[in-house]
């Protein structure tokens, strides 16, 4: 298997090539930068010439569904456990948004950090549905960010149940339940202000990881 290499872009004056993961995220972390793995340095210069500009993810539900909005999901099907992303309608991740000193803190604190996919990585001693909880949390402070009025994800326990308050406090960790509690006070005051969560089918959700197809 060939060794992949990190394309960054900041603008058309400052972007790069480099040879690690680690070197890319030094470069980028906590900017807006994009950046994308490859498998060959011809790619990843096409990419830079390009704009760095991300493919729109092509569904043929596209124009009746995919509104201007925040979509979350969550996935273990790398095999490294949980994973949980952000993204617009075009699939574009969204975390970037967001990454500020506090959530850095509470990501180091956790143990949990942004992955080579811009995704918020949790290892493998979280459950998928917390990671969809943590997902709508993490929406949710972007759409507040974005001033944008809907957050869409496929988990009908989260989005029907747990985000409204109902769950069993007796079968769920402490911090799942206190995470429950925040999402549902931040989820009232989202759609006070003429917002909403709604529910999008996981074939069509642009931020889906891909694990269950």
């Amino acid at each position: 298997m060939s060794k992949k290499i990190y394309a960054y872009f900041f603008n058309e004056n400052n972007n790069g090539i480099v040879k690690t993961w680690e070197e890319c995220k030094s470069l980028v972390q906590g900017s807006k930068a994009r950046y994308k793995s490859f498998s060959n340095i011809d790619e990843a210069n096409e990419w830079i010439k390009s704009g760095a500009a991300y493919n729109k993810k092509s569904t043929p539900f596209e124009d009746y569904f995919l509104e201007e909005a925040v979509y979350f999901d969550a996935g273990t099907g790398r095999g490294r456990g949980v994973e949980v992303r952000i993204a617009d309608k075009y699939s574009n991740s969204l975390i970037s948004v967001i990454l500020n000193e506090n959530l850095k803190k509470y990501l180091k604190k956790n143990t949990w950090f942004v992955n080579e996919f811009e995704n918020i990585e949790l290892g493998k001693e979280k459950t998928n549905n917390f990671g969809e909880l943590l997902g709508l949390y993490l929406a949710l402070e972007c759409a507040k960010k974005l001033n944008l009025k809907k957050v869409l994800g496929d988990s009908q326990l989260v989005i029907n149940y747990w985000s409204k308050g109902q769950f069993q406090a007796n079968n769920l960790p402490e911090e799942t339940v206190s995470l429950i509690k925040k999402v549902t006070e931040n989820r009232r005051k989202f759609e006070s202000n003429n917002s909403e969560v709604k529910y999008i089918s996981g074939d069509i959700n642009p931020a889906d990881l891909g694990f269950h197809k």
